[in-house]
């Protein structure tokens, strides 16, 4: 399964993405670019990086665009705090069958 995980490199992600990856799930990782992974784990050398700014994205209203264009099967949030941005991304993978979950407050 195609995952795409925004917000990945923070603390959920850094243990997160390297269990996906173990599973046998392609793994695309979203976030700013600005760090990597809390912890060292040799499966982040399976993981496509993607260097995207949410907040620009989501200012412009290409965010739920720019996620679908990633072709995932299933997406996990990690970085969303707002309604308007969940509406945003949901709209973007409308129709994709993509399944999604948002894992923050």
């Amino acid at each position: 399964m195609r995952v795409v995980i925004i917000g990945g490199t923070g603390h959920i992600g850094t243990y997160l993405v390297p269990r996906l990856v173990e599973a046998g799930h392609a793994v695309k990782c979203v976030s700013r670019g600005l760090r990597g992974p809390y912890a060292p784990h040799l499966a982040w050398e399976q993981v496509e990086q993607v260097v995207m700014d949410r907040a620009a994205e989501e200012a412009s209203g290409n965010f739920g665009c720019r996620i679908a264009q990633l072709e995932p099967d299933a997406v996990i949030d990690i970085t969303c705090y707002k309604l308007e941005s969940a509406r945003q991304l949901v709209d973007g993978l409308r129709g994709l069958g993509a399944r999604f979950r948002v894992c923050s407050r």
